[in-house]
């Protein structure tokens, strides 16, 4: 097919072609307004690629909400690749493709129903698409893109920008409207034609005359549909005949107007025929030729249709010539006319695997409130939920919720419309469909504890749950013994407020008053295990020693649980307690079963939980791994406060590794993306003031500790954000000995109310560095002593690095020489920099030769991709282990590690695991 006018844009689609053939993974979009040509160069690049596998699929309108739609059509023809995936990605497959309704009563009977949450699904996507490349150059075309389903599109864009070193090429085209952004992907824009081309394709509509053609080509903007489609309804023999149109017009309309012309000619049976065939989206010509029949109308009336060229039949189903023509058609119908071609869609979708279309023509179909259809919108929704199709979800369940008449039930299916819109970030629409639920759950408890729990997640997602305190706690205390546990599950949340701002007096009596109404009995609740866990955060951070005691006494109610973020939850206060190992074992099932499921949300949270471990235990190169990932997670979330978070937990890592300007960065976004957030900031000012003091800056430490203790005043427990050591050894070093020893007694105190070693240990440190003259020795005897308690050897490392610099200002060379050693040896296998610089310098003042440093790495000379990929491999991982962990095709984690090899100056993974100080074997 010869494309007038498009010779750079062909040029470029074939540099691609050539470059994925290569082994390049390549994908592009294609913007441009409706007619400007985009299907046509995705027709153009099928051509040129007949020695590749290529596979289409279109975004239809009405199909938008159904999810995994597009994803379908696009991966049928690959199907037979399916057997050589490992099973956990066939598994998810074919689920995809058989979306059987009697597997609903029970999930169990889909093998991998569990399975196929959003994560689960762009694996199995990409290994699938990777799969087939290897056997061929693989061409995706998705044309439509911005009217795909959103599970399609997240599952597709996600797969596009993983396919680096793939023989594949994925080509989106989309009109120029935000509904489908794919940022990260290359972008080519189209614009109209010029005057020269345009005339060239107007030759084709027969002999309009040059004037004509001059005024139509600037009429419309150069539009290659507009000037095909528009000779055959306006009489061009002369520029006058133009005089109607005076100035362009969108194109949109004018295109509109010639296809609706062309339907007036046609019969009313032939018109309804079409509007069937517009209803009923890429449904299958049976389920058309069903629906057709049942209004009494062959599928020969499609015949004038296809002889006019508005739609292309073929054995499998009918196809608009454009995506304006359906519109048109749809358009131009009545709504009575609608309404009996979606039920007669509805009655005519008869197979398992059409049930969700059914239920959406169903709903198309009806006026009022209808239970049966409602029903089966909501059975739509969890078949949604099972792939991941989180806004198909969430449409269907408030569809659902129009169409139910009793006011409480409605009320609740909009509460559950809600959840979902604000798990895709929609707030404020839910927060428009709160006010709905509000005003129909009038005075039904169930139904205003239910609607005012989503305020207050959604108070907790913008970084506001104060502002809902005050209502959470007065509807929980009406609550009937029927509703407890639902109104201690709501008012739990509320206990956000308050720990964001450190009060710990009000955070303990909310806790406490959630822990009576859904634990009355004082033990942990099977069907709530997190309002116990909370209960024991609050106590714990009030230095109540009844809090270590209940944290321990929910381990085993939490680990009967399907992972849910309770272990995870728990292990933060398990750390802060210290106890590291039973902390890792909860963090790490939570993140094993987020996996499993492919619960981004459950993973970001417990990555984060498992970095702040992974610091306390002296492994920050593992944290700083856990963090990126984290990061990653939640920039595909996309919601503030959970960006903000890992934003700041990165901004501790890297300073603990000594990387000054990436803290300051981290932490700057994250009190940018959540300014009034105190928790954050105080974890910010830590992260900020522990570098500062490793670099030796003493003053900007104090300046940031300072803030950061003062926001911490009304916590007991110090090990939280351990900032109180920190300030009072920043105070000594820039010369305010008295304000130090104030900071130290308020430590001690709440060191004696929790017995916390590592606190005790810092305290004693300083302590040491306060004393003078024979006091200082033993001091520094028993910090040492303290820490053999508990498992912190950066904190170990910090006490030696003191007491060697007190030897050797002491003139005790010989005896400064072992705990500078040991510090320096702790600090860089911790990759501590800044902590081992100083180490370094106090060796090198002693006259004494040092081992070089370690030949380790500079963290900013890979990606944050290439640090994950190349710390997993140093760990032993193989390619295909590394792969599945990141969401990559192998090929591609191969061209990760050979960008690694090149940039570390390696050539073998056996000289990465030297390289990373790690103590791997070789994988098999």
């Amino acid at each position: 097919m010869h494309i007038v006018g498009r010779e750079t844009e062909c040029a470029r689609l074939a540099a691609l072609l050539d470059e994925a053939r290569a082994g390049q993974g390549r994908s592009i979009v294609l913007r441009g307004e409706p007619g400007i040509g985009k299907t046509a160069l995705l027709d153009h690049l099928a051509e040129i690629a007949d020695d590749c596998t290529v596979v289409r699929a279109a975004g239809v309108e009405f199909e938008s909400e159904l999810a995994l739609a597009s994803l379908s059509e696009l991966i049928g023809p690959l199907f037979p690749v399916v057997r050589e995936l490992p099973a956990r990605y066939a598994d998810v497959l074919r689920t995809l493709a058989v979306r059987d309704v009697a597997q609903d009563a029970d999930d169990s009977a889909a093998p991998s129903a569990a399975a196929a949450g959003r994560h689960a699904v762009y694996a199995a996507i990409l290994a699938l698409l990777t799969t087939a490349a290897a056997r061929r150059p693989l061409v995706c075309l998705i044309d439509d893109a911005h009217w795909i389903d959103d599970a399609s599109s997240a599952a597709l864009l996600f797969t596009a920008r993983r396919l680096l070193a793939d023989p594949a090429l994925i080509v989106f085209a989309t009109r120029d409207v935000p509904e489908f952004d794919a940022p990260g992907i290359e972008t080519l824009r189209l614009e109209g034609l010029s005057e020269r081309a345009s005339l060239q394709l107007l030759a084709r509509s027969g002999n309009v005359p040059a004037l004509v053609g001059v005024r139509l080509a600037a009429l419309t903007m150069g539009n290659p549909l507009a000037l095909l489609e528009l000779p055959r309804v306006l009489p061009l023999e002369s520029a006058d005949s133009l005089s109607e149109l005076v100035e362009p017009l969108p194109t949109t309309k004018l295109l509109q107007r010639a296809f609706a012309a062309s339907l007036v000619s046609m019969s009313a049976r032939q018109r309804q025929a079409l509007l069937v065939c517009a209803a009923a989206g890429s449904a299958e010509l049976e389920v058309v030729a069903r629906a057709l029949k049942a209004l009494g109308i062959e599928l020969a009336a499609l015949d004038e249709g296809a002889v006019g060229g508005l739609v292309q039949i073929t054995q499998r189903m009918v196809t608009f010539r454009h995506p304006l023509i359906r519109s048109a058609v749809y358009a131009q119908a009545g709504p009575g006319e609608r309404w009996q071609a979606h039920a007669a869609l509805a009655d005519a979708c008869t197979s398992p695997k059409d049930a969700d279309r059914r239920a959406w023509h169903l709903a198309c179909a009806t006026v009022g409130p209808d239970e049966q259809v409602a029903t089966a919108l909501v059975a739509t929704a969890d078949r949604a939920r099972r792939t991941g199709g989180i806004v198909a979800q969430a449409a269907a369940l408030e569809r659902a919720a129009e169409l139910t008449g009793e006011p409480v039930l409605r009320a609740t299916r909009i509460c559950a419309a809600v959840t979902v819109w604000s798990a895709a970030g929609a707030l404020d629409h839910s927060e428009e469909l709160l006010d709905q639920a509000e005003t129909l759950a009038g005075d039904d408890v169930s139904a205003r504890i239910a609607m005012l729990g989503d305020r207050a997640y959604h108070a907790v997602l913008r970084g506001r749950t104060g502002d809902i305190f005050d209502m959470l706690v007065a509807e929980a205390a009406g609550a009937g013994p029927e509703d407890r546990l639902t109104a201690g599950r709501m008012l739990s949340l509320a206990m956000n407020a308050p720990l964001a701002r450190w009060d710990i007096a009000a955070t303990l009596e909310v806790c406490t008053k959630v822990m009576a109404l859904t634990a009355p009995d004082g033990r942990p609740n099977p069907a709530f295990p997190k309002g116990a866990v909370r209960l024991a955060l609050a106590q714990v951070l009030a230095g109540q020693p009844a809090g270590a005691e209940l944290a321990r006494a929910c381990v085993a109610v939490c680990e009967r649980h399907v992972p849910n973020g309770a272990c995870a939850e728990l292990a933060e206060v398990l750390m802060y307690i210290e106890d590291y190992s039973l902390a890792r074992r909860m963090i790490d099932r939570d993140i094993a079963g987020a996996r499993a499921v492919g619960d981004i949300a459950l993973l970001g949270y417990g990555l984060r939980r498992r970095a702040q471990l992974e610091i306390r235990v002296g492994r920050p190169l593992t944290a700083y791994s856990d963090a990126l990932e984290c990061a990653s997670v939640a920039d595909a979330m996309a919601q503030p406060t959970t960006i903000a978070a890992s934003r700041a937990t990165l901004s501790m890592v890297t300073a603990v590794l000594g990387r000054a300007d990436d803290c300051a960065a981290h932490a700057e976004e994250a009190m940018r993306l959540c300014p009034d957030d105190l928790e954050t900031e105080v974890r910010v000012r830590y992260a900020l003031g522990l570098v500062a003091l490793a670099g030796g800056r003493g003053e900007d430490a104090v300046v940031e500790l300072d803030r950061a203790d003062t926001a911490l005043r009304s916590v007991v427990e110090p090990a939280v954000v351990p900032v109180a050591a920190d300030l009072a050894e920043a105070l000594v070093r820039v010369g305010r000995p008295d304000e130090a020893r104030r900071v130290l007694d308020r430590l001690d105190a709440a060191v004696a109310a929790t017995g916390r070693h590592g606190r005790r240990a810092a305290a004693l440190r300083c302590r040491a560095l306060l004393a003078h003259g024979t006091a200082v020795g033993p001091l520094f005897t028993e910090a040492l002593e303290a820490h053999g308690a508990v498992d912190e050897p950066l904190e170990r490392a910090r006490t030696l690095l003191c007491q060697g610099q007190w030897l050797r200002r002491s003139r005790r060379r010989q005896d400064a020489h072992r705990p500078l050693t040991a510090a320096l040896e702790i600090f860089e296998s911790a990759e501590a920099r800044l902590w081992a610089e100083q180490a370094r310098h106090e060796l090198t003042v002693l006259g004494l030769r040092t081992l070089p440093s370690a030949d380790r790495p500079d963290l900013g000379i890979l990606t944050p991709q290439e640090w994950r990929i190349a710390w997993a491999a140093a760990q032993g991982r193989t390619s295909r282990e590394i792969a599945a962990e990141v969401l990559l095709s192998v090929r591609t984690v191969d061209h990760h590690l050979g960008n690694v090899y090149r940039k570390l100056g390696v050539s073998s993974r056996r000289a990465l695991i030297r390289q990373f100080g790690g103590s791997a074997e070789l994988p098999g």
